[in-house]
């Protein structure tokens, strides 16, 4: 069956009589239609890649496996890093990529394209925490400053500061902004800090109005200990005997354990036969005697003799038995003066004694140990641990150091952790572990393998620790990087395995990106917080970005004590960030971190992207720190962190201000004397 139509457009060119005989001749079964088709003629087809030639505009489009684009970097101007664009030809004649590291008979490659220099970066990339500046600014007439800051290549401008509100503290600045200048802070001698001590120099040290009052110290010379007194600024009156020069009066002037050694002295006549003990020249070894004995016939003049073996003197009763006159009676103990005592043939063998350059009441008390000193040709030396020997060095003492809350008493003054009980704590550390961190986080390993030289609180405190972004090993073929993911080390453990844990964290790995550092603060909070707004029961891991974590999202926990105060550390050099799918808000971790109880957050970030972790120091009221890659820096500045755990009360009221104490001031607290410095 055959259907005809039209459309509602009148055909100009057809009369209504035309169109009404198509149609019923379409109509009538015997009629066949036949199509009549124009003579068209079709051009043959023309390859617009055929010949091109690199010189030419469309090269890259239809060889585009031909160009390779690369960036190249200008010598730099000022702070700013300039960079050119350049495009290659990587092909031989055959359009086929060649590699002329693998083959050599592949052509050089040919630059076929190239920018001018432009600017990259707004400071050296890779520099971060080194580079800061501060530059001068005004406020309503009134000079402050501004820190700028360079970070992963960008220059951020902080604002200008003319004054950070604190409590004054004696330091030479107006910290509280009154204007005033450490007011109420000044000891009496107008200055910061404890009264200074009375020395005697003839000044008035702790301005009391008295001179040099009461000064006694102990003095020593190698004959004896006396005491001295302080004069008109000096040390004087020492009623220790001073040692002298060796004379014959049968007396040990010089104090080496010797009388009259080396002279050939006058001697009175009483002592004339007398063997008298010595330990010298031209005696070999052990000990042997010397006597007194008339120089003229009517003795009139005497000396005392050399020093020979007893044989010398009292001939043995039998001719074979042999007299050495210059080998001694063997003695002991060995003495360190050069000379060999025992007659063993070797001399000041196996003298070692006990040393400590402390001060006075500190040897063998918390952490503080004696060390040791072996003798050597007559003199004491110490072994440092690169194998040498140094003279007086006392090797192996451990001093007193400032006291950290660690279960030791690291000052050495009887009292642990300032006198005061350390509480059951677990710490928790949350590590960024992309590869710009490197350093930062190994400033942090070594940290604490300080921290554990003295540590002994075992019981009390607990660690845990986090890592992330890691990459995975699993990678694809035409990708830098692999799957990303977090990772629990270690779960709230003790500090033994917490450091192997982080010691066996492994290397860092280029090309991590996603830093999940917000998932990882929220899932650290799953078990103690009580407001979880967001569910995790139902959320997985971005597809898109290939994330995921060890262990999985629903086992990823942490399993803090039931009644220990609670510390989360968090270093980063990034902002905030959730790769859970739907994300985790800023707003819903900060909610479920100020409703766990007992928890308190710390931060250690980059200049910039502090500002996003502050709303989580606030929460707790704990504290942002500089991230450092100094080790002395993020040791003081982990101590702190630790100080407020044994002296919560006194870290309260000390009033600097959450949002930062930077390491650069060097700022440090004395929680003993209440003091700043």
């Amino acid at each position: 069956m055959l259907f005809a139509c039209q459309d509602e457009a009148t055909q100009v060119t057809e009369t209504d009589s035309q169109q009404r005989a198509v149609i019923g001749d379409i109509l009538s079964p015997d009629v066949q239609i036949v199509a009549l088709l124009p003579d068209i003629t079709v051009d043959a087809y023309v390859d617009p890649c055929e010949g091109v030639q690199n010189t030419d505009e469309n090269y890259c489009q239809c060889h585009p496996r031909c160009c390779q684009q690369q960036t190249w970097y200008c010598p730099p101007r000022g702070t700013e890093i300039l960079a050119k664009e350049a495009i290659l030809d990587i092909c031989g004649e055959d359009y086929v990529p060649c590699d002329r590291n693998r083959d050599e008979t592949c052509p050089p490659a040919e630059i076929i394209f190239e920018t001018g220099c432009n600017h990259a970066f707004d400071c050296p990339p890779g520099i971060n925490e080194d580079f800061t500046m501060y530059y001068d600014c005004e406020i309503d007439g009134v000079v402050g400053t501004q820190e700028v800051v360079c970070d992963k290549g960008r220059l951020f401008y902080g604002e200008c500061v003319a004054c950070y509100t604190n409590d004054e503290i004696c330091d030479g600045q107006d910290n509280d902004c009154d204007g005033e200048v450490d007011e109420h802070q000044l000891n009496d001698c107008g200055e910061c800090g404890q009264l200074p001590p009375d020395i005697c120099d003839g000044q008035d040290n702790d301005c009391d109005g008295l001179v040099d009052e009461e000064l006694v110290r102990e003095c020593v010379t190698t004959c004896e200990r006396g005491v001295e007194f302080c004069d008109g600024g000096q040390w004087t009156g020492c009623n220790a005997r001073a040692p002298s020069e060796e004379a014959c009066d049968g007396f040990d002037n010089d104090c080496d354990g010797l009388v009259d050694e080396e002279l050939s002295c006058q001697c009175p006549p009483e002592m004339i036969g007398a063997l008298i003990p010595c330990m010298e020249p031209p005696l070999t070894c052990g000990m042997g005697f010397k006597t007194c004995e008339c120089e003229s016939d009517d003795c009139s003049l005497t000396k005392m003799t050399d020093c020979f073996a007893l044989c010398y003197w009292l001939p043995p009763e039998s001719i074979n038995d042999v007299c050495d006159e210059l080998a001694g009676m063997p003695v002991s103990p060995e003495v360190c003066n050069n000379f060999d005592e025992d007659c063993d043939g070797t001399v000041d063998e196996n003298l070692y004694k006990t040393c400590y350059s402390g001060p006075e009441g500190t040897a063998n008390v918390g952490v503080c140990r004696e060390g040791s000193q072996m003798c050597q040709e007559g003199q004491w030396y110490g072994e440092t641990t690169s194998g040498s020997y140094v003279l007086d060095f006392c090797a192996g003492e451990n001093l007193p150091s400032r006291e950290i809350c660690d279960g030791a008493d690291n000052d050495c003054d009887g009292e642990t952790d300032f006198g005061e009980e350390i509480p059951e704590t677990d710490i928790l550390f949350i590590l960024d572990w992309s590869g710009s961190m490197e350093y930062h986080i190994n400033a942090v390993r070594m940290a604490m393998n300080r921290f554990a030289t003295n540590y002994s609180a075992e019981e009390k405190l607990k660690w845990g620790l986090i890592t992330g972004p890691r990459v995975s090993g699993a990678r694809p073929s035409n990708s830098l990087t692999g799957p990303e993911y977090l990772k629990l080390e270690t779960d709230i453990t003790s500090f033994p395995d917490f450091m192997s844990a982080f010691s066996s964290a492994g290397a860092f790995q280029a090309g991590s990106s996603s830093e999940m550092l917000r998932d990882a603060l929220y899932l650290s909070l799953r078990t103690i917080s009580t407001d979880l707004q967001y569910d995790l029961d139902t959320s997985s891991w971005s597809v898109d970005h290939d994330i995921f974590s060890i262990p999985s999202l629903q086992d990823f926990r942490i399993n803090w004590r039931e009644d220990a105060d609670r510390i989360i550390i968090l270093f980063t050099d990034e902002e905030d960030q959730s790769y859970l799918r739907p994300k985790v808000t800023s707003a819903q971790a900060v909610a479920a971190l100020e409703a766990s109880p007992d928890t308190k957050f710390y931060v250690f970030s980059g200049a910039y992207y502090r500002q996003y972790w502050q709303p989580y120091v606030d929460a707790t009221g704990g504290q942002a720190f500089r991230l450092t890659s100094r080790v002395e820096d993020m040791y003081n500045d982990l101590m702190s962190i630790l100080d407020e755990i044994c002296l919560p009360d006194q870290t309260a009221s000390s009033s600097f201000d959450n949002y930062m104490m930077p390491v650069s001031s060097q700022i440090r607290i004395d929680f003993t004397l209440r003091m700043c410095f």
